[in-house]
């Protein structure tokens, strides 16, 4: 089986252990983030500077506003990736017996629902209804955004009293991740629509809003694993997986 340990004695048998550099990790996190970046935007330079009809086509795998593509798919993995560093720290905070194991694991289903909806686009299937029912234009362009906005104040109103109980450190990142991405998310969607409508879909004001949106997600979900990672080693010591 597969046992989690944090913050207590080690198993005795070494070799059974696998420990996971929080610091290392958060690294490799920042580097692969950046690198991800780095392509999306290059795709935007080399089809701007070519134009499509090149060898490389339109680099599309690579694209910020694009379908089954590297961005959207990052995006997702971090997502999921957080979920279970989530898990663990819920884990780890139940068996200290912390009051806050109930904000913690329901974090969880939440972030692996904002994956799935990363990868496949879920929320995209309000936009017709509401745009043709509700006569949205403009900034509401994107018409889930109205509902979207709704669910992140009922989550932000309730998670507040959990965020400012959190030492500093991990308060201020946490708050930082949710500015960017919940800014890039929905901030950026409601921009865009705007600029969409205003200037059209091959506009240079559009497209720089979405690379900005896909680059503030990408970065809000980075740094906030990074800050899950610093806080399991301050507040636990760290975690291990021990096979046994």
């Amino acid at each position: 089986m597969v046992e989690l340990a944090a913050g207590g004695a080690l198993p005795s048998r070494e070799k059974e252990v696998f420990r996971l550099n929080p610091w290392r990790m958060s690294a490799w996190l920042w580097l692969a983030s950046l690198l991800v970046i780095f392509l999306g935007l290059f795709r935007e330079w080399y089809v701007t500077a070519f134009g499509f009809e090149t060898v490389a086509k339109d680099l599309r795998h690579l694209a910020f506003n694009a379908e089954y593509c590297l961005p959207a798919w990052y995006s997702s993995l971090m997502l999921v990736f957080s979920a279970a560093l989530l898990a663990v720290t819920a884990l780890s905070a139940r068996r200290r017996g912390e009051r806050s194991l109930f904000h913690w694991a329901l974090l969880v289903p939440i972030f692996v629902g904002l994956s799935v909806d990363e990868a496949t686009g879920v929320h995209e299937v309000l936009i017709e209804p509401l745009r043709s029912g509700l006569a949205l234009d403009g900034f509401l362009h994107f018409g889930w955004v109205i509902p979207g906005a709704v669910v992140v104040a009922m989550l932000g109103l309730f998670y507040l009293p959990f965020l400012l109980a959190l030492p500093s450190r991990t308060r201020l990142m946490f708050f930082g991740a949710g500015l960017l991405y919940v800014g890039g998310a929905l901030g950026m969607e409601i921009v865009g629509g705007k600029l969409l409508t205003l200037y059209g879909e091959e506009s240079f004001p559009y497209q720089l809003a979405y690379c900005v949106e896909e680059i503030m997600e990408i970065l809000g979900a980075t740094l906030f694993a990074a800050s899950l990672l610093g806080h399991l080693k301050r507040r636990f010591g760290g975690a291990v997986l021990a096979l046994s």
